[in-house]
């Protein structure tokens, strides 16, 4: 960072002046840090506008469900920035969002950003890396009471270029090259038992990840997806491009291991996933297509079709993936 951001990427002078202007408002100012690129480039940006001895990294500890490969990247990413770091517990508010169906808006609103709000109390702004690529910049915006999103305007690719442009060094977990970090968005169904359907979705892309690691195998995408009525976990697994054949078998045979899996499937052609949702979802053409497309598609080594039914169910918040057909080659 020897270089000024300012000199190196002129149009990016805006992002800086807007941290320092909000920043003035408050006491102390939080970067809400995963370690994914879109937090570090928040995190960059916000050193580069305030000095790091005005920044703090805060991290919302998921407990289990945060892969062990994402504490080893916040902890470098940390030790490369030079700037004070905090964990704080959200395993609890975390596994109660999911109860009701899985919904990151929601668990980025009450277990993360609620929870650094309740842990710094008022007088603390909250900086974090929504942006165009993610629902919070398409119906959010930039500046919500404590909360503000410097990115908000860029892309995906945006932030990729200028991840590029600053040398800043991402590593990744292996889960998907765009969004990562979170063994519990592969469950898309209500988290009714932690100690079943929880354990089941983190044993098991813990393990797919550990034998693609030791496979050395490059990939786009690699997850368990857990999914099936709350008394059954069937495990559609997702890695893109698809492995060879003995690879393959060596990771079906693992998982199918595992005793909290009722079914493994290697998701190599089209899928249909049926789907129970609530009424509020399943009456809204936006939001369904934007479950479809923007919340479960990229997580899927090949097309999804989604058909959507109506639920009855009160305490189901969002959906739940209740069973699946592969297309026949």
């Amino acid at each position: 960072m020897s270089v000024p951001f300012t000199e190196r990427v002129p149009s990016c002078t805006t992002i800086l002046e807007e941290i320092r202007e909000v920043a003035s408002r408050f006491r102390r100012v939080v970067v809400a840090f995963s370690g994914g690129m879109d937090s570090t480039l928040a995190l960059f940006c916000t050193i580069e506008a305030l000095g790091r001895s005005k920044v703090l990294a805060c991290t919302v500890d998921w407990g289990p469900y945060l892969p062990e490969k994402a504490r080893e990247n916040i902890a470098f990413l940390v030790e490369y920035f030079g700037v004070e770091h905090v964990y704080i517990p959200g395993q609890d508010a975390l596994e109660e969002v999911a109860r009701g169906g899985p919904s990151c808006n929601l668990c980025t609103k009450r277990a993360k950003l609620g929870r650094i709000r309740e842990y710094f109390k008022e007088g603390t702004l909250i900086i974090g890396g929504a942006n165009k690529s993610d629902s919070w910049g398409h119906r959010g915006v930039k500046l919500l009471g404590d909360t503000f999103s410097p990115l908000f305007d860029l892309t995906k690719e945006d932030i990729a270029f200028l991840v590029e442009r600053f040398g800043i060094p991402i590593r990744r977990i292996g889960e998907n090259r765009v969004r990562e970090g979170c063994y519990l968005k592969h469950l898309l169904k209500p988290l009714a038992v932690p100690n079943y359907h929880g354990k089941a979705v983190v044993e098991a892309n813990a393990l797919l990840l550990r034998l693609l690691d030791e496979a050395s195998y490059p990939r786009d995408i690699a997850n368990v997806t857990i999914i099936g009525p709350l008394a059954e976990n069937i495990a559609l697994v997702n890695v893109f491009p698809l492995p060879e054949e003995s690879l393959r078998k060596r990771i079906i045979d693992a998982l199918a291991a595992l005793p909290e899996l009722s079914q493994v499937v290697l998701v190599d052609a089209p899928i249909t996933l049926f789907i129970r949702a609530n009424l509020g979802i399943y009456r809204n053409d936006l939001s369904r297509f934007w479950l479809s497309r923007g919340r479960i598609q990229p997580d899927f080594a090949f097309p999804v079709e989604c058909v959507f039914l109506p639920s009855t169910n009160r305490r189901l918040r969002t959906f739940q993936v209740v069973d699946y057909r592969v297309a026949q080659w």
